[in-house]
């Protein structure tokens, strides 16, 4: 493989996160000649994606009650709750490919029984907005060292 050797860590959508002296990375596993500027905006895609699915159960939720079809009412009501929460905890996240060290106020480390474990980062935006960023590690224990090793050594995770 061609990894990296400066602190790195691979993200569970195969992007890595590149841990410098100055700044938080992500990207490919190959460093861009100039370090991409911090984008403050917040992360519309899913934002996007999320709403699309809300309305579309909402809308198959309303026909099934409509016809009277009250199990499958059920089911779609139970995803629409599950897609509605994910939808309220992931707004706020920004997509931005670059974070400065001396930006960061904040990081903090999410174990999960199910699902992946992420590291929240909290940095200070445009005019002192707070912004955050979650960094999802990639699903494997050789991956969940790595990280928890680059954050520490970058000073940046306390425990």
């Amino acid at each position: 493989m061609n990894e990296p050797t400066h602190s790195h860590f691979v993200l569970a959508d195969a992007q890595y996160c590149h841990v410098l002296n100055d700044c938080l990375v992500i990207g490919r596993s190959v460093l861009p000649d100039k370090t991409p500027q911090p984008t403050h905006k917040p992360d519309l895609i899913t934002f996007i994606l999320q709403l699309t699915g809300v309305l579309i159960l909402t809308f198959f939720l309303v026909m099934t009650l409509i016809t009277h079809y009250y199990v499958v009412s059920f089911t779609v009501g139970m995803l629409l709750i599950t897609l509605g929460v994910s939808f309220i905890r992931t707004t706020g996240f920004t997509a931005t490919n670059a974070i400065m060290i001396a930006d960061i106020t904040d990081v903090y480390y999410k174990r999960k029984s199910f699902g992946y474990d992420y590291f929240i980062v909290y940095y200070s935006g445009p005019e002192g907005k707070k912004c955050k960023r979650r960094l999802t590690i990639y699903d494997s224990e050789k991956c969940l060292a790595q990280a928890l090793t680059a954050m520490k050594n970058a000073g940046l995770l306390k425990k």
